[in-house]
């Protein structure tokens, strides 16, 4: 399946001169945990995650009048619409995030995909857990157990 079926097609957007309160209001006002940062062209210059504003912004007494571009994060990993959903969740996995930016050829924004998203693929169950996993564990040099949980450990 295609990245294109699944992504979110209308994103909440910012520049990277917008200050830190008013995309903490974003994320507040749209229920969501990024946004993406642009410019006038939709080519994507970073992103900010409500974790971005909490560590690089509150704790260190920046918040209400700083431009967001001094915490985004600038090298934000995205992903071709046309690649498939399995892709996307070995991504999610290799760099340890639970949403990519969706561009197309032009590398221009297009969407997002969450993880939540890719979990509407079927018969992905097993691949999901190990990427939740993957994303979960606090350092990925570390040597995994021998066995995953199955989905089948816990019915609902």
């Amino acid at each position: 399946m295609k990245i294109k079926t699944l992504m979110t097609k209308k994103v909440i957007t910012a520049k990277k001169q917008d200050r830190i309160s008013h995309i903490a209001m974003l994320m507040a006002n749209y229920d969501i945990g990024m946004v993406v940062i642009i410019n006038d062209n939709r080519e994507v210059l970073g992103v900010v995650t409500d974790r971005d504003i909490v560590i690089r912004a509150l704790s260190q007494g920046r918040f209400e009048d700083a431009p967001v571009e001094t915490i985004m994060t600038q090298h934000c990993i995205d992903i071709d619409k046309n690649e498939t959903a399995i892709r996307a969740m070995e991504m999610m996995g290799e760099y340890q995030v639970r949403r990519l930016v969706i561009t197309n050829d032009d590398k221009k924004l297009v969407g997002i995909v969450s993880l939540a998203d890719l979990a509407l693929v079927k018969n992905t169950n097993k691949l999901i857990n190990e990427i939740l996993y993957e994303i979960s564990i606090p350092n990925p040099q570390k040597e995994k157990p021998l066995k995953y949980l199955e989905v089948e450990d816990y019915p609902l």
